[in-house]
């Protein structure tokens, strides 16, 4: 290797070394341990002699000006190349740091680095709330500023939230509770003033329709008693000592001898007869329910479920405010 590698223009150095190494075991008097041994220090002198050559040009080539007629260097000169210094566009906060999408990016991987307070100036941290009670920042009627309240956020729930609201309601909130939890699940959004009062005015009217309906659904069934009486009016049913006259519902049913319904008559059923005798009335919403059941006698059903044929006392709430109490009959088929 050290003799088909080195250069012809070295070829001298071959021929000082050779003299005192031997290239060829028959050519020697030494033993086979020894002309190994010999020409390991061959090869080692040969790639020191080699080495100072080359080091002793580059050396030389370097000092001789350009025009000169020394032999020039194959090596390029070079100067120092700084590391790049790190650049952050983002320094995780409570509004920008997401295990999903995280925003802080370090360019150069040169591990973590803080923002300097230049570069942070660049991307001002947006403040959701005031620690004090009022509406946030002039007014906050915009959609980007919500209304904050003794330190806390007004948000409006996407879902239920357990121990928070359900779905609908508009709600305080801490600010941490908005980014950490309801922000991230898409259960909560912020919401404005405007926002607010225009729910507001919407839930009024809807209630103010719900109201009329419920009027609407008491004036039949009152109507339909009255036409029940059997030619009387209300005037003689308050002179015989009655409350309530006339039928406002018929249900018949199989029952047996004495009277005993089979299955009987829940609350349900009820509501379904309404439904299919007064199909124009307000039955829907979580206000519209029975509230009671009576014997004529004055005596409470138990869990309103009828068990006997008869006429009862129905006390129904029919929405906010308004309620009416009807006849029930119920008879055999």
């Amino acid at each position: 290797w050290t003799t088909n590698s080195i250069a012809p223009k070295h070829q001298n150095i071959h021929q000082r070394i050779n003299p005192f190494f031997p290239t060829q075991l028959s050519s020697s008097n030494l033993s086979p341990v020894q002309y190994i041994k010999m020409a390991s220090l061959r090869s080692i002198a040969l790639m020191t002699c080699t080495a100072l050559m080359l080091t002793t040009n580059t050396l030389t080539s370097a000092s001789s000006p350009s025009g000169g007629s020394a032999t020039k260097s194959s090596y390029a000169k070079t100067s120092f190349i700084p590391p790049a210094a790190p650049s952050s566009v983002g320094w995780p906060s409570s509004l920008n740091h997401r295990p999903s999408r995280v925003q802080n990016q370090i360019a150069t991987g040169y591990g973590t680095y803080h923002a300097s307070s230049s570069s942070a100036s660049s991307s001002p941290t947006i403040l959701l709330g005031k620690k004090k009670g009022g509406v946030g920042g002039g007014g906050g009627s915009s959609t980007t500023q919500p209304v904050s309240k003794n330190g806390k956020i007004q948000v409006v729930l996407l879902q239920t939230v357990p121990d928070v609201g359900q779905t609908g309601d508009v709600v305080f909130v801490s600010s941490a509770v908005f980014q950490n939890q309801l922000k991230r699940t898409n259960k909560a959004r912020l919401i404005s003033a405007e926002e607010v009062a225009k729910m507001e005015s919407e839930e009024r009217a809807q209630e103010k329709e719900a109201y009329d309906m419920a009027v609407k659904t008491k004036s039949m069934l009152e109507e339909a008693m009255l036409a029940n009486l059997g030619g009387g009016d209300a005037d003689q049913c308050a002179d015989d000592g009655k409350d309530i006259c006339g039928i406002a519902l018929e249900m018949k049913r199989k029952a047996g001898p004495e009277g005993n319904l089979f299955g009987g008559v829940n609350p349900k059923m009820v509501m379904d007869a309404l439904k299919e005798q007064y199909p124009d009335g307000s039955w829907e919403g979580k206000q519209v329910k029975l509230g009671e059941v009576k014997d004529m006698e004055g005596k409470t059903v138990a869990k309103m479920d009828i068990k006997q044929v008869g006429e009862y006392v129905v006390k129904l709430y029919l929405g906010k405010g308004v309620d009416i109490s009807f006849i029930l009959a119920i008879v055999a088929e």
